[in-house]
C-alpha cells in the first residue's frame, strides 16, 4: 500500500462521520427535520441532503471519474421526491428552506449507502499518480483529487456537521458529540 498513513486517517476519518451523520440524523420529528431557526437558515434536512448529495458527487462522479453515484443507482431522487441532479450548492435560501424530505427513515438509508461507499473507496484507493489527476469541482474550479478529498472530506463535512449541531441544540436535542 503507497500511503498507510493516509488510509489510516481516512478510516479514522470515515468512521468519525458516520457517527456523526447517524447522530445527526437521530430520531428527528418531520417538524424538528425541516425547522429553520431564523429566515436566513438552514434546516437540517437540507443541510444533511446538500452534506451528503456533495460527498456522494465528489468521491463517485468526480474523484472516481464519472462511476454513477449512490444517489442515481438508487433512484433516490424519486423515492424521496427531490430534485434528481441538484445538490444544493447556490440553491436559493428561500428553496433551501422549502426543500422538504418525504421518507425521513429512506433518507438515512441512503446516508449510511453514501457513507459505507466512501469508506469502501478511500480504503482500497491506492494510486499517487491519481491522486495528483486534476479535476473540476464546480464551481470552485481545477484541483488534484486530493485536494478535492481534503476539501469535501473535512472542512465541508464537518462544517455542515457543525450547523446540524447548532439546530440540534436550539430544539433542545441531543448533541452530536464533535
Amino acid at each position: 500500500m503507497a500511503n498507510e498513513a493516509l488510509h489510516e486517517y481516512w478510516s479514522i476519518l470515515g468512521r468519525r462521520l458516520d457517527g456523526h451523520v447517524s447522530r445527526a440524523l437521530g430520531p428527528l420529528t418531520d417538524e424538528q427535520f425541516h425547522w429553520a431557526p431564523s429566515p436566513t437558515s438552514n434546516t437540517i434536512a437540507f443541510i444533511a441532503w446538500h452534506l451528503l448529495r456533495t460527498e456522494d458527487n465528489a468521491i463517485n462522479w468526480i474523484i472516481q471519474e464519472r462511476r454513477p453515484t449512490v444517489w442515481m443507482e438508487g433512484n433516490w431522487a424519486e423515492r424521496l421526491g427531490l430534485p434528481a441532479v441538484s445538490q444544493g450548492t447556490g440553491m436559493p435560501r428561500e428553496d433551501a428552506q422549502a426543500l422538504r424530505i418525504m421518507d425521513v427513515s429512506g433518507f438515512v438509508e441512503y446516508a449510511m449507502q453514501v457513507r459505507a461507499r466512501t469508506t469502501e473507496f478511500l480504503e482500497q484507493w491506492d494510486d499517487p499518480e491519481d491522486y495528483q489527476k486534476l479535476v473540476t469541482l464546480k464551481p470552485v474550479g481545477q484541483m488534484t483529487k486530493m485536494t478535492l478529498l481534503g476539501q469535501q472530506g473535512l472542512p465541508h463535512s464537518l462544517g455542515h456537521i457543525g450547523e446540524i449541531q447548532e439546530i440540534r441544540a436550539l430544539l433542545d436535542l441531543p448533541g452530536i458529540g464533535l
